[in-house]
């Protein structure tokens, strides 16, 4: 598979979509700011490329200029806008991106309800040919194989908590290596799991709101 490389000069889109991560660079033009928003549990980097660009973050303000770098933390209401004559380039990523992606408030800051696929903005429908009950079905299966996954992790992590204390408490490295890795390889395949949870629920959620519907 070629190696992709993004240029913030020619790929002013989303770049990479998928549940652990979406990012993309974004032109943005002098102006006042939007009404802020937040993600319920995503956190969001910006990095300021190009210009000058104000983050409004709460009740709090800041500009950063061509090579800084700002972290807004979940739940935290932000919105940016550039500062000057000059429009301003940022790049951004939000992690994870699950539905929905992006709260929202109105006038007065009241929280609205949810709303889904609000990020993708005139993009199409990434399973057009997919019926809303496969979709479903694919959301359940996924999150019947998680819980499968979970229910085992539990059980298994359970059962050898003893041996991990006994280790632990001798100095018995080893062992508690070995230990500690069977732990992990499960929780490997439970985190993987959850990813495809995640895809099958950000292709199904949108299909809530108008026009989404497919069958």
């Amino acid at each position: 598979m070629p190696i992709r490389v993004y240029d913030h000069r020619a790929d002013l889109a989303n770049l990479i979509v998928h549940p652990a991560i979406r990012s993309r660079f974004r032109r943005v033009e002098p102006g006042p700011a939007p009404r802020m928003h937040s993600h319920d549990i995503a956190g969001e980097i910006f990095i300021v490329l190009a210009g000058r660009c104000e983050f409004l973050i709460e009740d709090e303000a800041v500009t950063l200029t061509a090579g800084q770098l700002l972290y807004v933390e979940p739940k935290l209401r932000h919105a940016l806008h550039a500062v000057g004559d000059e429009e301003c380039i940022i790049y951004l990523s939000v992690t994870p991106h699950v539905e929905p992606t992006h709260t929202l408030y109105d006038a007065d800051d009241n929280l609205l309800p949810p709303q889904y696929g609000t990020w993708r903005g005139t993009e199409p429908d990434p399973q057009p040919d997919t019926s809303t009950a496969d979709l479903a079905e694919a959301h359940a299966v996924a999150a019947e194989r998680l819980a499968d996954l979970a229910r085992r992790h539990a059980d298994a992590v359970r059962q050898r908590r003893r041996a991990v204390v006994v280790a632990a408490d001798t100095g018995d490295q080893p062992t508690l290596k070995a230990l500690t890795d069977e732990s992990w390889f499960e929780l490997r395949d439970l985190l993987i799991q959850l990813d495809t949870l995640e895809l099958a629920w950000n292709h199904l959620a949108p299909r809530a709101m108008p026009g989404k519907t497919r069958g």
